[in-house]
């Protein structure tokens, strides 16, 4: 596995009894050590948690350990980042031990209408999605 040498694992993958407090913690003791990119690696269970945390719009990626490069994540993050949003962005590592258990961590989670979807791209020609 190559990893952004810019990016360090910079803890291990929540499973807390309290997700979105857990959640929020660890971004909260990054942004005190004066952290700008704002990374948590959590189990699949948890994807709906992160998805209700309050203020910040999330990417989320699946990773499996020792197998995934995350260099092209980290870049696609990063430029999410340089776009100019003005609600920060939290990387959502999804550490699974294949796609599959990502997919069906997906499969639960409720539909969202395609009127609720959002393009990746930030250029306007885009924005029609």
């Amino acid at each position: 596995m190559e990893t952004d040498p810019q990016h360090t694992e910079k803890e291990s993958t929540l499973k807390p009894k309290n997700p979105i407090h857990a959640i929020l913690d660890a971004l909260a003791a990054q942004q005190r050590q004066g952290e700008t990119s704002l990374t948590i690696r959590i189990d699949p269970d948890l994807i709906q948690d992160a998805l209700n945390i309050p203020g910040y719009r999330k990417l989320f990626a699946p990773v499996i350990p020792d197998l995934t490069d995350t260099a092209p994540i980290y870049a696609a993050y990063e430029q999410m980042r340089q776009a100019g949003e003005t609600k920060q962005i939290i990387l959502v590592l999804v550490e699974c031990q294949t796609i599959g258990e990502f997919r069906e961590a997906l499969d639960r989670l409720p539909i969202r209408k395609s009127s609720e979807w959002r393009s990746f791209s930030t250029t306007e020609s885009d924005s029609s999605y």
